[in-house]
């Protein structure tokens, strides 16, 4: 007799309780990671039974602690260059090739994970359209799986977005796919209906969640000092997120130190990020042996060094914004600006509420760079009346749309060509 049977549909038949599955595709920096392991954070705190799993681009996944229930599956790395253009990160291989292969791996992990729910960062299609099969799967076979898009604050300016959004279907996603679109952000800040124009079958389903704030402290002030030997002077802490476009913002700022007494006075620290190429750290560390002044590649810990600072000269990526706005220190904010100005739009928007200052790369100099930091250091410490709650408001949302515990466990659903049978 055969004995053979659907393994997968044995495991989780025997109890229903919720699964999520995150994708966030990671190409360049840590944001998106960042982001979607704040958002399972939350949800394991919210959903203590649920079972998560994260499929994620990043080379640094396993560098950050992770909630209980919930797992990785990494997908080769893809590194985006200055114009954005994609290419593999380390295998040789092409674009091509790296991305037939990620999306077999997302496809077949949705098939075996079977999940209630699908939250996907920012991206509706995935990187280079790598998401469509697996839409098109869920549509067909699993139909009760519910899709949900985060939309961090700021995509880009609006014509680079809308032309974007053209090119790529991301409208008709929008509009036929997701079931929600859940906005990160406030739209007194940035209004993606507006400034996007977006149909109102989109607007229909955009929830204002406000940021994904919140950051705390996991050691005192006075620990952090204490451990960085700054004594009383007053703290600078220089961060570029993942670093793989910050090496300018960190060689200007250390050759600040060496032209002006009074800043060189001041205890730094400056956290290089763990995707700036080897080559230019060791240039950094190379210049930076002077008295108080740390430099380091990365720290899971950043918001206890950033809630010590009496300045954080930072980018303007999104959950580096969102912390500084949590902590309420003092910021001095170096945008990016290519391939995208969503950081210099961010950067100014909250300039304009008195958040934070502003210094554009093509003002970056030494000497401006120094002025600014003094001018930051002597602004009193931000009122930050911005919606912060963002991560409960995006937890209770996506709990609405998952299957309570007394409706029945839905039978597994396999690919139309796939046989999953084991036979002991």
């Amino acid at each position: 007799m055969d004995s053979g049977y659907s393994l997968l549909s044995v495991n989780f038949m025997t109890s229903h309780h919720p699964r999520i599955l995150l994708y966030s595709h990671d190409t360049y920096g840590l944001g998106h990671l960042r982001r979607t392991l704040a958002i399972a954070g939350q949800l394991a705190r919210d959903l203590p039974r649920a079972s998560q799993l994260i499929i994620t681009g990043s080379m640094v996944a396993g560098a950050f602690d992770l909630p209980t229930h919930l797992d990785l599956i990494k997908l080769p790395a893809l590194s985006k260059h200055s114009d954005g253009r994609y290419k593999a990160r380390a295998l040789p291989l092409s674009l091509t090739e790296t991305i037939a292969w990620r999306k077999q791996m997302i496809l077949q992990t949705t098939c075996a994970f079977q999940p209630d729910l699908v939250l996907v960062d920012k991206t509706p299609a995935g990187v280079q359209g790598e998401l469509r099969p697996t839409l098109r799967y869920l549509k067909t076979c699993q139909p009760e799986t519910r899709l949900i898009l985060g939309m961090r604050d700021i995509e880009d300016e609006p014509a680079a977005t809308c032309a974007e959004w053209e090119a790529n279907g991301a409208r008709q996603l929008h509009e036929e796919v997701y079931d929600c679109l859940l906005l990160y952000g406030e739209r007194k800040v940035f209004d993606p209906v507006r400034e996007y124009a977006m149909s109102r079958a989109a607007a229909a389903k955009l929830v204002s969640c406000g940021y994904l704030g919140g950051a705390k402290s996991a050691r005192s002030p006075e620990a952090v000092r204490r451990e960085l030997d700054a004594g009383n002077h007053p703290l600078i802490v220089v961060t570029v997120g993942g670093g793989g476009d910050g090496f300018d913002l960190l060689k200007t700022y250390l050759e600040a130190l060496a032209s002006d007494s009074a800043l060189c006075q001041m205890h730094s620290l400056i956290v290089t990020g763990p995707l700036m190429a080897q080559n230019k750290r060791l240039l950094l560390r190379s210049a930076s042996n002077r008295e108080h002044l740390e430099v380091i590649e990365f720290t899971p810990d950043l918001v206890s060094y950033l809630a010590a600072a009496d300045l954080v000269v930072s980018m303007a990526g999104y959950n580096s914004v969102c912390e500084i706005l949590s902590l309420g220190v003092r910021a001095l904010l170096v945008p990016r600006v290519r391939p995208r100005l969503e950081q210099q739009i961010r950067a100014e928007r909250m300039a304009e509420r008195g958040l934070a200052r502003v210094l554009l790369p093509e003002d970056l100099s030494p000497e401006r760079l120094a002025g600014e930091i003094k001018a930051a250091l002597a602004w009193p410490p931000p009122k930050v009346m911005l919606d912060l709650n963002g991560l409960a408001r995006v937890s209770n949302t996506l709990i609405k749309f998952l299957p309570s515990d007394e409706q029945p466990v839905r039978p597994y659903s396999p690919m139309p060509h796939e046989k999953m049978k084991v036979t002991p």
